[in-house]
């Protein structure tokens, strides 16, 4: 029996760069510039001077790029990668998406939270009584606003009193009538269908 050629195992270090952060919507000026719309709140601390992001090719192949510039305008960020200089390499990068590895986590203050770490975080009031789950966390323009089972809880500080990672769990002081196990049933048949 011929003996068998032993085959390389050729691992992809980018396989794990599956977090993504922006989506490539256009280009920016001729010398290689492109603008990038944000896809995660931290897409900002993604996007730093000198940090290293990943372009999903088409094809599935990942490309390693390296910021070299970022400025924000409007909703969109600015972005020159040090890999690109000219306009038509970055003509065919619209539509790809942006990654960073999948554990990838922003720099938080002691009183910051990723949005996923507050998922499936059960919700007290002051007094110890179960007001639910945390089952999603939407965003909005003016705050968050968590989505327990009798509706949504805004992230302010009025409502929200503290945060505990270890025991998973959110106090929050409610105002009568803001979740819908409070209302009265007849107020409830108008909104509720």
């Amino acid at each position: 029996m011929p003996k068998r050629k032993k085959v390389p195992i050729i691992v992809d270090e980018l396989r794990e760069w599956t977090q993504p952060i922006g989506v490539v919507v256009g280009t920016h000026g001729l010398k290689g510039a492109v603008k990038v719309r944000p896809l995660h709140y931290a897409t900002e601390q993604a996007l730093a001077v000198g940090s290293q992001v990943c372009l999903v090719l088409p094809s599935g192949r990942r490309q390693k790029l390296t910021v070299q510039s970022c400025v924000a305008k409007g909703s969109l960020w600015i972005v020159r990668f040090a890999e690109m200089t000219d306009i038509n390499e970055v003509e065919p990068l619209v539509g790809l998406q942006l990654t960073v590895p999948q554990d990838w986590q922003p720099p938080l203050a002691e009183d910051e939270f990723l949005l996923s770490e507050l998922q499936g975080m059960q919700v007290v009031t002051e007094e110890g009584e179960l007001v639910g789950t945390v089952q999603d966390v939407l965003e909005s323009p003016a705050h968050d606003l968590l989505v327990v089972e009798g509706g949504l809880i805004p992230m302010v500080k009025d409502f929200v009193k503290s945060i505990d990672r270890k025991q998973r769990r959110i106090v929050v002081r409610l105002p009568k009538g803001l979740l819908s196990e409070e209302v009265s049933p007849k107020g409830r048949r108008r909104w509720q269908k």
